[in-house]
């Protein structure tokens, strides 16, 4: 047999080079673009533009798939989503569109740790693969199997805060933690379960966060970060919680802030005997205000002798003389869902199209439109917190405000008619209106959500 030329073995080494590369590019170019779906790849990433039929910018398909690439194989599973922030059509037909710009966009990534021993290495895999110099925004979550731990993390940040959750998931009593950059919610089994969660926060440097029971609905507010009511107030509230009649409990403080204390009760009855119970308490501990409601009328009182001042560092400066927003100058729109440890989310955005500087005040009304055509019945809307709220937000003409709305996930076995639009009346008494939903919600018939006062906190 002769052997081949050098020459001609050489130009087949090459050839075959060259067509693996233009197969690797190929498989590449595929994947990145709508060309990969058609061919039955696997998306990048869950495009999400509202109504709108645009695809994001190459910088962001690619650092999404990078991300997704290096996380592969390192955590139990991944999924990046693509979302459009803004969802208009472009003002002038011909003028700038916002998809064009990955400033406008914003890459999830959702992370599943086989654990909850097993979170913190996960989220140290996803910081490493998010890069903050990224020309777009990064959603960080990562959580173990069952949710029962979820983090959401800071781009650029690192792992104190989720080691810290972990550690909070492992303490007795504990069912479930979510952590946030600027707020924190953890749920324990019962009312006595309560306390050494609070003193198992010692030392953590954790954000403004929430303890709740499951058995008894009481919850424990803190107003500042690393500081709880006192001990005696908190045995208090557990101890109200169980009272006949009784249906929520909430108390929030801690230093410099005052203990204050409501209390939801089934009826206008039950909310006498619950007042005058309160009223009669003997307590040892710093004198607690209270409020108990029923049916949106509330009884006021103190537990304890005269209440100090109540706290006002959270109020907002520079209101006085400036206007209330009356929502025909607010552009309200949904901007985006989320799910964690079994509770539901709705963000809410409202921008300020005006040209003068306003004050939003409150929380808005919601009415949801459900997929049959016919409004979700018998809602109870209940403010999210029941601290004093602040004297408002000051909106300058393009700023923009928003609300968290939250609720327990709900089962569709039994009714299967779910949420896909909402209306929202952003001031009361200004205009209400009618958003679609970009998924369908598990707002259900009988639902009860939590809806936060606008705060520029919540913009997003």
């Amino acid at each position: 047999m002769t052997a081949e030329p050098p020459a001609v073995a050489r130009k087949g080494l090459v050839a075959a080079v060259v067509l693996l590369l233009i197969a690797v590019l190929g498989a590449l170019v595929v994947r990145l673009t709508p060309l990969g779906e058609l061919a039955g790849w696997p998306p990048v990433c869950t495009v999400v533009t509202g109504e709108r039929d645009v695809r994001p910018p190459s910088e962001v398909t690619e650092a999404a798939a990078r991300a997704h690439d290096e996380l592969d194989g390192a955590v139990s599973s991944v999924t990046t989503v693509c979302s459009l922030a803004d969802v208009a059509e472009p003002v002038a037909p011909d003028g700038p569109d916002p998809a064009d710009d990955p400033a406008q966009w914003v890459v999830a990534v959702d992370a599943q740790a086989g654990d909850v021993d097993a979170v913190a290495v996960a989220a140290a895999a996803v910081l490493a693969a998010a890069s903050p110099a990224a020309p777009f925004s990064w959603r960080l979550d990562v959580h173990d199997a069952a949710r029962s731990l979820a983090v959401v993390l800071t781009p650029g940040g690192d792992t104190d805060l989720v080691e810290d959750a972990v550690a909070l998931r492992r303490t007795p009593g504990v069912a479930e933690v979510w952590f946030g950059p600027d707020s924190g919610r953890v749920a324990v089994a019962t009312g006595a379960d309560v306390a050494p969660v609070l003193a198992a926060t010692a030392g953590r440097d954790l954000p403004v966060t929430t303890v709740e029971s499951r058995d008894d609905w009481l919850e424990v507010q803190q107003i500042h970060p690393g500081t709880w009511p006192d001990a005696d107030s908190v045995a208090l509230a557990a101890d109200v919680a169980g009272w006949e009649g009784v249906w929520r409990v909430v108390l929030s403080g801690g230093e410099p802030a005052s203990p204050d204390l409501t209390v939801e009760a089934d009826d206008d009855a039950h909310r006498a005997h619950v007042a005058s119970r309160l009223a009669a308490t003997v307590h040892r501990g710093p004198a607690v205000p209270f409020h108990v409601l029923a049916q949106q009328v509330a009884l006021d009182g103190v537990v304890g002798g005269v209440a100090a001042e109540p706290d006002r560092a959270s109020a907002t400066p520079g209101l006085e003389g400036v206007p209330a927003c009356t929502g025909d100058e607010l552009r309200v729109e949904v901007a985006g869902t989320d799910a964690a440890l079994g509770t539901r989310y709705l963000m809410l955005r409202a921008t300020h199209t005006g040209t003068a500087p306003c004050v939003l005040v409150g929380m808005p009304e919601l009415a949801f439109t459900r997929q049959s055509g016919t409004r979700t019945p018998d809602l109870t809307q209940l403010p999210e917190s029941v601290t004093p709220p602040a004297s408002g937000v000051l909106l300058q003409p393009g700023a923009a405000a928003g609300s968290q709305v939250r609720w327990r996930a709900m089962s569709t076995t039994q009714d299967p008619d779910l949420a896909v639009g909402v209306t929202v009346r952003a001031v009361e008494g200004g205009p209400a209106v009618e958003l679609v939903l970009p998924d369908p919600l598990d707002v259900l018939a009988g639902a009860t959500l939590k809806v936060g006062q606008w705060s520029t906190s919540e913009a997003g």
